[in-house]
């Protein structure tokens, strides 16, 4: 309890603006307590950029979304922007691409977008085989992510950004993300619920500035070798030690 009086003094402070508080009695886990905070977002307005407490944004990082969310709003294949990007920055043409993950360290979206989370992922798995097929992810990657939808499936992880994982597969929907990384989580050690390795290669993932325009895509869709080496990179064991090495003893 100390902690959350703690937490809340550091919220409670004045602000250049309105602020509205939406506390919780009692600890409700990851899952519960964050669908629950949005849902009571997005009965009060129609698009939210969503930090949570160890997500650090680079200032870009709002401007991002926001340019993104007014010229993809009505854009119904567009359910999610997020400001972080693990990739070589290389691989992006633009400012930003089409993936089918959702990362959600430091994000944006839009109530018709919430509105469609399946929270018990009956649509993924009822339509499993089907949204294989137009899968378009490595066998190992794809293979990892359905064994970790059926943990949370099973109450073993508590999780909603898995849920809103497979809403997003299920609904064949597309995640704008950003040509360099504009959010840091810093909550990687042993009191996080989620993220206790410190040496991880996502913890504390440098932020950058944007470097190109932000330009929206006239014709939307999935961006096949970025999600291709997203998903390996999340899922495949032996891609994200290579990675790691790139990232740490580059010349």
């Amino acid at each position: 309890m100390k902690n959350v009086e703690l937490t809340r003094g550091v919220i409670e402070h004045n602000w250049d603006g309105s602020l509205t508080l939406d506390y919780s009695d009692t600890n409700l886990g990851c899952q519960r307590r964050i669908v629950s905070g949005l849902n009571a977002v997005f009965e009060r307005v129609e698009r939210a950029i969503i930090l949570e407490d160890d997500c650090v944004p680079h200032v870009d990082f709002f401007l991002f979304c926001e340019t993104l969310l007014e010229q993809y709003a009505d854009v119904p294949e567009v359910l999610h922007i997020t400001g972080t990007n693990f990739l070589d920055s290389r691989l992006f043409q633009n400012s930003h691409a089409m993936t089918q993950y959702p990362t959600p360290w430091g994000w944006a979206t839009w109530r018709r977008s919430w509105k469609r989370i399946d929270l018990s992922m009956r649509i993924f798995f009822d339509n499993e085989e089907k949204i294989k097929t137009r899968r378009t992810v490595s066998r190992r990657a794809w293979e990892k992510l359905v064994r970790r939808l059926r943990k949370v499936s099973a109450g073993q992880l508590d999780s909603w950004a898995y849920p809103w994982l497979a809403t997003c597969l299920a609904l064949e929907g597309l995640v704008a993300t950003p040509k360099t990384n504009l959010v840091s989580n810093i909550g990687f050690d042993r009191r996080s619920t989620h993220t206790s390795n410190p040496r991880s290669y996502f913890a504390n993932f440098p932020r950058k500035a944007l470097e190109e325009p932000i330009q929206a895509q006239e014709n939307p869709g999935p961006d096949l070798e970025i999600n291709r080496e997203l998903y390996d990179l999340l899922f495949a064991g032996g891609y994200r030690k290579k990675s790691w090495l790139r990232r740490y003893f580059r010349a």
